[in-house]
């Protein structure tokens, strides 16, 4: 722990400032706020000079020196008004709440919440951000925020509880299933991803004119689940706010490609928080990095790490072996020998090609084109690779910003952006692959996302085969089955016919079959779905072929049944929901929830 001394202190003012503000007037925290943001404005240059570098990168000459250093101070004064108003906000009444704060566009809230797949509300470290969930709960609005752990955990207690006393509960940022949840039950969620945080998947897209890496989290959820993304902000104005709620995203025109969907509607949040950030600069927080990570130090931050895996088809490697002479079938032999021989002068430039793999039985297996190649040693480096697998009807493309090739193992790695979907509606996304063609492997231990039409599936840590017909996602498991929560057809009388929204979490490993439509989860397995939740060691599913539900599937070990206020248990359960039916093996017991006035009492049938 770094400066231990300092941060008792610090915490203990802290405390003691807490208690200052619960008994002070809103408007003596409010000065008290700013005052202590003028002191931070000139015992700290470091912080005050960043700040000034990152508003002349935004605005240019159309801000003037003077001007910029205004706005600093008023970028300081904001944060430390904040900062206090968080201290006497748990004292403030539900009334004097709303007394504060007016509302713009509160009919776009409203509309989006009408569609009935709940709403992910997004906003950004901008004017008093904490009170955009707590105003929307004290107008009858229910959902929860996504926030990461703090740095200082010692803090972190306080706003977890400043929020839950007004109604608010708190959850860890990149936690699926209950944001699954919240959003089946057609709820807001809350969160703020206008920052360059580490450790989550992001994009490039434009922020004040320069590539801002940005969480790509909110557009992912939103298109697979169907939840609108509605741009919220909390405006101060004169010791008051103004909530400004922005209409819901919306792709401008369909697009097939989803990754260049997710990466539009990113675009699109970017520029709605830029264009309220232009109005009020002295609101955002300036001081954040906002653009530390670039594709070149994306780049090499993934150059330093382990070899970081991926996937990609077999026939990747067979075009790219054949291409640079390590393959076999139809090839031309004085074309490889003057690969060969190429191949040990460094440094050649190569500009628009294209690589041609061919299977045994002569038949084209791979295509891959690139914009550019370099090689360097033994490494062939690919710029831009974009390609297309043939496996009979099937078809498999990749796109990615940088394909490596090593001559001397044969082994593939792809970096950045990279994309693997097929034609029959598999998605599977990470920012790095890396393939080893001799053994038909590939793995990764960064997270991974495999998206179709009727489910999203993400993980940490992969191991698969070609073209993702089978995988093995390693921790952190969580897989949610018809996430748009569509009727399901044909659903037995006594199950619910309506919305079947159904997510499953584990400890992982998790099996998955893609081919056969079998899915294995293991350790600490949790399943909710709108008539109960399950547990269990095992969980053995058999998917229909829409994807979307399950045929019949098998819990086996320590299988526990909770079933509104219900407890039953088992070694073994079978479910089959064209029956509706949940058969219990190997020594069963039932637990009746207590009803007032009754007695309770379990039943332990004999096997």
């Amino acid at each position: 722990m770094k400066h231990p001394v300092r941060r008792y202190v610090l915490f203990s003012l802290f405390r003691v400032s807490q208690t200052l503000a619960s008994f002070l007037p809103l408007r003596a925290v409010q000065a008290l706020g700013r005052q202590v943001g003028s002191i931070a404005f000139i015992c700290l240059p470091a912080q005050r000079a960043l700040v000034e570098q990152h508003l002349s990168r935004a605005f240019g000459d159309t801000m003037a020196p003077g001007q910029r250093r205004r706005v600093a101070a008023g970028v300081f004064r904001n944060i430390g008004q904040t900062g206090l108003e968080w201290l006497k906000l748990p004292s403030l009444s539900v009334p004097h709440i709303q007394a504060l704060v007016t509302v713009e566009g509160l009919e776009h809230l409203q509309q989006a919440a009408a569609a009935g797949r709940g709403v992910l509300a997004c906003s950004a470290h901008f004017g008093n951000w904490e009170f955009i969930a707590i105003y929307l709960r004290s107008l009858g609005f229910d959902g929860a925020l996504l926030a990461r752990k703090l740095r200082y955990p010692e803090y972190q207690d306080f706003f977890i509880d400043m929020r839950a006393k007004k109604g608010v509960p708190t959850h860890e940022r990149g936690s699926l299933r209950e944001v699954a949840h919240l959003l089946r039950q057609n709820k807001i969620v809350g969160l703020m991803p206008d920052q360059d945080t580490d450790g989550l998947e992001g994009d490039f897209v434009e922020f004040f004119g320069s590539p801002a890496y940005t969480p790509v989290g909110p557009a992912a959820l939103s298109l697979i689940t169907g939840a609108a993304m509605v741009p919220c902000f909390m405006v101060r104005e004169n010791g008051r706010f103004r909530l400004v709620i922005k209409p819901a995203l919306e792709l401008a025109e369909p697009v097939a490609d989803r990754r260049a969907a997710i990466r539009q509607l990113t675009q699109q949040l970017s520029r709605a928080t830029e264009d309220m950030i232009r109005l009020h600069p002295e609101q955002w927080v300036w001081m954040h990095r906002r653009w530390k990570t670039t594709p070149q130090t994306l780049t090499a931050k993934a150059s330093r790490s382990s070899r970081q895996p991926a996937i990609v088809f077999a026939a990747l490697s067979a075009a790219l072996l054949l291409g640079f002479g390590a393959g076999c079938g139809h090839k031309d032999k004085s074309k490889d020998a003057s690969q060969a021989k190429g191949a040990d002068l460094p440094d050649q430039q190569l500009d628009g090609f294209t690589l041609t793999g061919y299977g045994e039985d002569g038949g084209k297996r791979w295509e891959l084109e690139g914009k550019e190649a370099s090689l360097e040693g033994q490494i062939v480096t690919i710029q831009k690779p974009d390609g297309v697998g043939f496996d009979g009807p099937r078809r498999a493309y990749l796109t990615a910003q940088e394909a490596h090739v090593n001559q001397t193992n044969r082994n593939v790695d792809l970096r950045r952006d990279v994309v693997v979907h097929t034609s029959d509606g598999l998605w599977f996304f990470t920012s790095q692959l890396s393939w080893i063609p001799d053994i038909e492997r590939a793995h990764t231990d960064q997270p991974v996302r495999i998206e179709t039409e009727h489910m999203l599936l993400r993980g940490r840590g992969f191991e698969g085969m070609a073209q993702l017909s089978d995988a093995k996602l390693l921790h952190d498991v969580e897989v949610l089955l018809n996430p748009n929560g569509a009727a399901v057809a044909g659903a037995p009388a006594g199950v619910s016919a309506g919305r079947k929204h159904v997510t499953i979490t584990c400890d992982g490993p998790l099996d998955y079959e893609y081919d056969k439509g079998l899915v294995t989860f293991h350790n600490n397995v949790h399943v909710i779905d709108a008539n109960g939740e399950l547990f269990s060691d095992v969980l053995v599913a058999r998917m229909n072929p829409d994807g979307r539900t399950i045929k019949i599937a098998e819990a086996t070990g320590n299988v526990r049944i909770a079933q509104q206020g219900h407890q039953a248990a088992s070694q073994k359960a079978i479910y089959d929901p064209s029956k509706g039916k949940i058969s219990l093996v190997g020594k069963p017991s039932l637990q009746l929830k207590q009803e007032p006035g009754q007695n309770p009492f379990s039943i332990a049938p004999k096997n």
